[in-house]
């Protein structure tokens, strides 16, 4: 073992269907929610955070996005289902008219939603005798 001490948790659903698909500012933008979260303990509760409150600014800086990517980027990922945005009362904001002027926007991971079908699954054409089965890929990497 690496011996990390601090870390983040990343579910794996990010990395075995999501990876494939996001689009570098939607994995940006996402990792950036899952650091600010996961990668934090509560302090009130001794446990990892579920949400956070993200800046625009904290965003683009993050992510190396614009304002505009940023904005564009979690209206996706709100569509795709994959994060939540809620104000400080903890309703939930999907439009971005909602979210308009709100000095305090909580970001979070939707987990329900990053646990889904195998990369499989969601291609059925990469099955058994595809290149990409990992046996397959083992086997090709022992041949060289």
């Amino acid at each position: 073992m690496l011996g990390y001490k601090q870390t983040t948790h990343v579910p794996n659903e990010v990395f075995d269907k999501w990876l494939a698909i996001l689009t570098e500012s939607e994995l940006k933008i996402l990792l950036v929610i899952i650091r600010q979260t996961y990668g934090w303990i509560d302090r009130y509760t001794g446990r990892r955070k579920l949400r956070d409150r993200i800046t625009r600014t904290q965003f683009m800086m993050k992510a190396g996005l614009s304002a505009r990517i940023v904005s564009k980027t979690l209206n996706s990922l709100l569509k795709r289902g994959l994060i939540q945005i809620s104000d400080e009362n903890l309703k939930s904001l999907i439009y971005p008219h909602e979210r308009k002027g709100k000095s305090i926007l909580l970001y979070s991971i939707n987990p329900g939603n990053l646990m889904t079908e195998t990369r499989e699954q969601c291609y059925p054409s990469l099955g058994n005798g595809s290149a990409y089965n990992k046996t397959n890929i083992k086997l090709k990497e022992t041949n060289y």
